[in-house]
């Protein structure tokens, strides 16, 4: 489905944090290539950073800047390019390319990709029982961890989320992607999932409830995922995609994760809430 060099046809995305985008998305976007771009549009999921986006293949200047918010907004709609992300390869642009986006509303939002080909053993607490997501009773229970896990305030907000929800489950059934939970007396207390392609799987959705996290169920879970593609689907590669700054990057590097690629970018000021500690 994808190697670090192509997908969907172009010849010039190379950045594995952005390629393995388009991997958990599958057929669910619109993509449009070019030599100077690629655009993604999920019309259904316009709040979805990922699947509605403006990628290039270089840094931009600060000439670029207000082309490139433009033609966001032109390629996934002026909703969509409310929530969305312009990203790029070739790295951290000069101070002021980012003080240009700052000025129209757009804040930095980079994305490090780090890889695995095999992973340290981890030992596993006897409390939990990591169990893949299969039945509808267990797609509902995934989602009521959602809706629990994450900040909900509005009708909108939990309408993203169940139809999110039902992209994971559709690309699931179609073989393209797996998930998993992390039960504490039957009670779901953390999920993963990971999209599959041809030679490289990417992990996603890594989330621990609160009173979970650093207890060891998250490392259970990346690993739990990342041996089922290894083994199950045969993937040479699992890719994990993480904020450079954010702890989830010392979990993925505790097991056998390193860094590939930093692919810089920007989002709307008012859509950007940092992860939580």
């Amino acid at each position: 489905m994808m190697s670090d060099q192509q997908h969907h046809g172009s010849v010039w995305l190379t950045s594995l944090a952005l390629g393995s985008d388009l991997l958990i998305l599958g057929d669910a976007a619109q993509v449009a290539v070019t030599a100077e771009w690629i655009s993604i549009h999920t019309p259904y999921l316009p709040r979805l950073r990922i699947g509605n986006a403006l990628l290039f293949p270089n840094q931009p200047t600060r000439d670029d800047v207000i082309e490139w918010v433009r033609h966001l907004e032109l390629k996934v709609g002026p909703t969509a390019a409310k929530f969305g992300r312009i990203a790029w390869q070739g790295g951290v642009p000069s101070d002021d390319v980012y003080a240009a986006f700052e000025q129209v509303g757009f804040e930095p939002y980079d994305s490090l990709s780090m890889q695995a080909t095999a992973l340290h053993p981890q030992q596993r607490s006897t409390d939990v029982v990591i169990k893949p997501v299969s039945s509808a009773a267990d797609w509902d229970s995934l989602l009521n961890f959602h809706l629990q896990a994450n900040p909900v305030t509005s009708t909108s907000d939990e309408d993203f989320l169940r139809t999110r929800l039902n992209l994971y489950r559709t690309q699931s059934e179609k073989g393209q992607a797996a998930w998993f939970t992390a039960l504490h007396h039957n009670r779901v207390v953390g999920c993963c999932g990971v999209a599959v392609g041809e030679q490289i799987a990417r992990l996603q959705g890594l989330e621990t409830s609160t009173s979970n996290r650093r207890s060891g169920v998250g490392r259970q879970l990346v690993t739990t995922a990342s041996q089922w593609a290894l083994n199950s689907v045969g993937v040479r590669r699992i890719v994990a995609v993480v904020d450079p700054d954010y702890h989830a990057r010392r979990l993925f590097e505790s097991v056998g994760f390193e860094p590939h690629d930093l692919a810089c970018g920007v989002v709307p000021t008012e859509s950007y809430f940092p992860p939580a500690d």
